[in-house]
């Protein structure tokens, strides 16, 4: 069972049922959980998975997963110890700020962070001085945040964006790819922006990437 019917939720589902799982997703939203039994093979439930009567509908404890994939590291913690507690076979839950990774370590949740995926992919992509810039940042109060560039944002090259020292784009994420920023990348409207900076620092760079005047 997948709780999330956003793009990550659609994107696992369809991988999973291509290997033969049966998928259930439950999905809070009714336009997406409509768009997504549209074009996706899953069982798709409009409803919230950390509602007991949604999870026990779709006999939990029969699922060998719960995977918990939502935007909200709330909503994924409590879908999971809910799945534990009826039943499920094993739990795990997407983690959208580092920060919040003791919380789910201490619930004996496993996690999936797109920080630890970027780090794979810079250890990679980056070059070796992005990467001691990074180890430098790391010895301070760095921050890794996503950001989600505007719909009304035009598209503009990384290089004409106006970000404060000690800041790094980490990478920058479409809808079926991801690649390291370079200063001719251009930010489309909609793509996911992942970088590191200084936590005062936070609202400019926010506002820098999602193109807000």
């Amino acid at each position: 069972m997948i709780v999330g019917g956003g793009k990550v939720g659609g994107y696992l589902a369809d991988q999973l049922i291509a290997e033969g799982h049966a998928v259930v997703v439950a999905e809070a939203n009714e336009r997406r959980a409509r768009i997504l039994a549209e074009q996706s093979d899953a069982l798709v439930i409009h409803g919230d998975g950390t509602d007991i009567d949604v999870l026990t509908g779709a006999d939990i404890d029969h699922a060998d997963w719960l995977i918990a994939v939502t935007g909200q590291d709330e909503v994924n913690l409590v879908a999971c110890e809910l799945g534990m507690t009826l039943g499920v076979g094993r739990a795990i839950a997407r983690l959208n700020d580092p920060r919040n990774r003791r919380t789910f370590s201490a619930l004996g949740i496993s996690v999936v962070a797109v920080t630890d995926l970027i780090g794979e992919v810079i250890e990679r992509e980056l070059e070796a001085g992005a990467l001691e810039r990074l180890m430098f940042l790391g010895r301070g109060d760095l921050s890794l945040i996503e950001v989600r560039v505007e719909a009304t944002s035009e598209p503009r090259q990384v290089q004409d964006l106006d970000l404060p020292p000690g800041t790094l784009l980490v990478a920058v994420m479409g809808d079926d790819s991801v690649v390291v920023p370079r200063g001719d990348t251009v930010l489309e409207p909609g793509a996911l922006v992942v970088a590191v900076t200084r936590l005062d620092l936070e609202p400019k760079v926010r506002d820098a990437i999602a193109g807000r005047r």
